[in-house]
């Protein structure tokens, strides 16, 4: 069998054609036409107020943790253990003490009733991460952040262009963090945003994307000095990359629709193998658009995981674990966690495979997967 890839990055069309642009205009550095365009196609799509363009996810969750952090005040996040590094990092530099909660088994996502039996008189904001496409129990965790008079942020780095009662995961928080990472449904090799949805905020976090300065209050004629106003960062992204993100965005429903295509053969075809019972993945809320970032599965138990995934690899179907639980991973460790702090997360991660999904995946790629997955059972 030829090989099928886990991941190829999509292309819409324009980007050269937009690449081509930045050099007649002779901006590079960012912060220009492109990432002003970008700015305004996600607030239009997402309909929110306050966008800032990053150069990734991870940046754009370090902006929050900034704008979070009351320097010389113990704060505690309370975070999915399951998650990409980023999640975590971002709140430990700034000085956070991470209170890692279980999942629900039946989601990947976290368990509401672990985080409320977390939450005390240090914890500054809940993060959210919502995997693979799907959405977690956001409006639950909106009303225990609101009821504790504390912080929502969503990890929507997966979550672009996702919707739930018509609103857009990433903008039911305090703060929405999304990729564009190439391994992302639309990205610019590597990119992000940040959604703040407090108008009283956006100033302070644009002076902490801007380098820490009041640039873009001087540009706009509100300040007449150039200062250092907070603690900030190179945050933004080039304009080349911009340029490619906005090719991408013009096409997001494009590529939504290619990817539901795919998203609804690997559901029909592997529907048989949960109803009876031998592997399981989430089930879409009512009235929930998805973006079909990823297709994953969660088999009864480890041995299972690794024989499907064994038996595809030999087949040249490459698929993955998901995460390794940050809890028990050698930075966990040391911050005092051990495995068994979490038990249910430990548990499942070793049961979640992440199947091949792509713009390319064609519908006879995903039956020759779901068939060799079949074969295995």
């Amino acid at each position: 069998m030829d090989t099928i890839k886990f991941n190829e990055p999509f292309l819409a069309g324009n980007e050269l054609e937009y690449i081509q642009d930045v050099f007649a205009q002779k901006h590079f550095y960012g912060n220009g036409k492109y990432t002003k365009l970008c700015t305004e196609f996600i607030k239009a799509q997402l309909n929110v107020e306050n966008v800032l363009i990053t150069d990734s996810c991870t940046s754009a969750l370090e902006i929050t943790a900034l704008l979070l952090r009351d320097t010389g005040k113990e704060q505690e996040i309370i975070l999915p253990s399951y998650t990409f590094s980023s999640t975590a990092s971002a709140f430990a530099r700034a000085g956070f003490k991470l209170i890692f909660a279980e999942v629900n088994p039946k989601t990947m996502m976290l368990d509401v009733d672990d985080v409320k039996s977390k939450i005390n008189a240090n914890t500054t904001a809940v993060v959210v991460v919502h995997y693979g496409g799907y959405c977690a129990d956001i409006y639950d965790f909106r009303d225990i952040c609101d009821e504790k008079d504390i912080y929502l942020v969503e990890d929507a780095a997966q979550a672009f262009n996702c919707f739930i009662g018509g609103k857009a995961l990433g903008s039911i928080g305090d703060f929405g963090c999304f990729s564009f990472h190439e391994t992302k449904n639309i990205h610019a090799g590597l990119s992000g945003a940040l959604l703040v949805k407090d108008n009283n905020v956006i100033d302070r976090a644009t002076y902490i994307w801007e380098r820490g300065t009041n640039r873009q209050d001087v540009l706009k004629g509100i300040a007449n000095k150039y200062s250092w106003v907070e603690i900030g960062g190179s945050f933004y992204p080039t304009e080349l990359q911009t340029a490619f993100l906005y090719a991408q965005l013009e096409a997001v429903e494009q590529n939504l629709a290619e990817r539901k295509v795919i998203y609804d053969e690997y559901n029909a075809g592997l529907t048989p193998l949960k109803d009876a019972d031998i592997l399981h993945y989430p089930d879409f809320q009512d009235d929930y658009k998805s973006n079909y970032h990823a297709f994953f599965v969660v088999f009864n138990s480890e041995v299972d995981a690794d024989k499907v995934r064994e038996l595809l690899k030999e087949n040249n179907v490459h698929a993955y674990i998901g995460y390794i639980p940050l809890h028990s991973s050698p930075v966990g460790l040391k911050m005092g966690y051990s495995a068994d702090t979490l038990p249910v997360t430990e548990e499942y991660a070793k049961r979640v495979l992440r199947l091949p999904f792509h713009n390319q995946l064609t519908l006879t790629q995903v039956s020759e997967i779901i068939k060799l997955i079949k074969g295995c059972f």
